[in-house]
């Protein structure tokens, strides 16, 4: 059967050939002479699924995406319509995602509290200068009454101006002004505690600064995972549509040659079938793709109107500069991970020093001087059978002046274990972080050696990637063209261009789980700034020198 279509093959090429010297083609088979010249263009578009370099726009200025405001919520749909894609590569990602990275805002807010909170302890090393003024009035009315009168002494008779008789009695009321000015020094003079509370609050501000030196390299880490995984997305789209494409041009090959009688039916619906089903992964890439550009978006923290692309298609970095066992040690050192537990761990030792040093002496020195005024008036007087002269002063003007200094001695003898309760619960908590040191050592260990033997294992893949690729790719033309001369049928055919698929999507996956390994190794040993405001560039490759 096989060599029965083959000479049928062959014949109609002959027919073909012999029409194209004539001038004039069969009408039965110029769709068999369609789907040959297709085949021919097919075989360029296999050739161009895997771009030699990235576009032009990836050299192009980025232009500003400012973030959105932090409380921003769209209310209309027009505010997340998507009108702008912007094509950026790997590195301008990351700098963007620097700029727009709100818990990376959130670890410099956190260096700015402490450094904060530095300013004002350092403050308790100088004297504290007050100055109180004031002033105030006051109005006061009093009321007497005799319950026994003076009728009895000697000389206060009736007649006399003291004279006070049983029931008599008076009101008065007194307006009183007055206004005052002090000066007040204190110096803390000698404190365990203060000089323990500058540790604390010192070991606070490395902590946070480790913190944002280690979301630097957390970020680095994210924005390169998701746009490795972008570019995936892409080459599998860019395979899957070329598989579409090329389906759709052997389906018409297929009904060509069927129809000229060349082929059974079943070849054409197997066809037809393949073509479906190569649509539906079709859709499955391009959903990926478009989730892909939104979460590389969202990370970065673009407008809400905008969506990032992948201005390049997958590129393999370079191979790994070290071994595992330098990979190792420099993973250790200058990690701010471990550096911002040890200096949590040195802030509770601080603290428990700061607790004890309260049951210590603090001295002090104190210096007050000031100046007060009053003036007092009582122009109501009221007298009710008493005192027929008037003993009272109507107004009166007061002042002075005071000086003080000393020394302050605070000592607290006793707390019912306040104190050491709180000690014993600080030195419990700096062991616990001790302890926490100590996983996450671990934890970057196994990291570090997790991600080198995937790199390693992924550019072995890519080796063999790269190998099957090619070799499927000729296996494909091959079958392409026996088939069309009848030498094989349409299940050999499907199945070589299934090996190809396989092919392509595993040398992209290969690509990008080196890509990906090699930015986990990365994330433990790339150097960063731990000040903010300092020059901050992320690489996304490392040197071995």
């Amino acid at each position: 059967m096989a060599w029965h279509r083959a000479s049928l093959a062959l014949a109609a090429l002959l027919l073909v050939s012999d029409a194209a010297w004539a001038g004039a083609v069969p009408p039965a088979l110029k769709p068999l002479m369609r789907s040959f010249e297709a085949y021919a263009r097919d075989l360029d578009r296999l050739d161009q699924v895997w771009p030699e370099s990235p576009g032009l726009e990836s050299s192009s200025p980025l232009p500003a995406l400012a973030p959105p405001a932090a409380g921003a919520l769209p209310q209309q749909p027009a505010e997340v319509t998507i009108e702008q894609r912007q094509r950026i590569d790997l590195q301008q990602a990351i700098d963007l995602a620097v700029q727009n990275d709100p818990t990376l805002q959130q670890q410099i807010a956190g260096v700015a509290e402490q450094q904060g909170w530095l300013r004002s302890l350092r403050g308790r090393f100088y004297p504290i200068v007050g100055l109180d003024l004031g002033g105030s009035y006051s109005q006061q009315a009093r009321s007497n009454w005799a319950w026994q009168g003076n009728a009895d002494v000697a000389g206060y008779g009736p007649d006399s101006p003291f004279y006070v008789p049983t029931g008599g009695g008076n009101r008065f009321q007194t307006n009183l002004g007055g206004g005052f000015a002090q000066v007040r020094l204190d110096y803390e003079l000698l404190s365990f505690e203060r000089s323990a509370a500058l540790g604390q609050v010192n070991a606070d501000l490395d902590r946070a600064r480790q913190l944002y030196g280690n979301r630097l390299r957390q970020l680095q880490l994210e924005v390169s995972e998701a746009y490795y995984r972008l570019q995936l997305a892409d080459q599998l789209r860019r395979i899957r549509q070329v598989v579409v494409d090329n389906d759709q041009v052997i389906l018409d090959q297929v009904r060509a040659m069927k129809t000229a009688g060349l082929v059974p039916r079943v070849d054409l619906l197997r066809a037809e079938a393949r073509l479906q089903q190569e649509r539906f992964r079709l859709d499955q890439a391009e959903a990926l793709r478009l989730s892909s550009q939104r979460r590389l978006s969202n990370l970065v923290n673009v407008p809400f109107t905008v969506t990032l692309v992948a201005s390049d298609a997958v590129r393999l970095q370079p191979p790994w500069p070290f071994d595992l066992e330098q990979t190792i040690v420099r993973g250790f050192q200058d990690n701010p991970q471990l550096q911002a537990l040890q200096a949590a761990r040195t802030a509770l030792l601080r603290q428990a020093d700061r607790s004890a040093a309260q049951l210590l002496p603090r001295i002090g020195l104190f210096a007050t001087a000031g100046y007060q005024a009053s003036q007092s008036t009582s122009p109501v007087i009221e007298l009710n059978g008493c005192c027929k002269g008037p003993a009272l002063i109507p107004g009166l003007n007061s002042q002075g002046g005071d000086w003080s200094a000393g020394v302050l001695l605070n000592w607290r003898l006793f707390d019912a274990g306040i104190t050491a309760g709180a000690v014993a619960a600080n030195r419990a908590a700096a062991e616990r972080t001790l302890q926490t040191e100590a996983s996450e050592r671990n934890a970057i260990r196994q990291r570090l050696e997790s991600a080198f033997y995937d790199h390693r294992a992924s550019l072995s893949q890519i080796i063999a990637a790269n190998a099957s690729f090619t070799a499927a790719r000729e296996a494909y033309r091959d079958s392409r063209a026996r088939y069309e001369f009848g030498l094989a049928d349409y299940t050999d055919l499907a199945a070589t261009i299934s090996s190809l698929t396989t092919a392509m999507e595993q040398r992209a996956e290969a690509m990008t789980l080196a890509n990906l390994s090699y930015a986990q190794l990365l994330r433990e040993l790339l150097p960063v700034p731990r000040q903010p405001g300092q020059p901050l560039q992320l690489p996304i490759t490392i040197s071995g020198g």
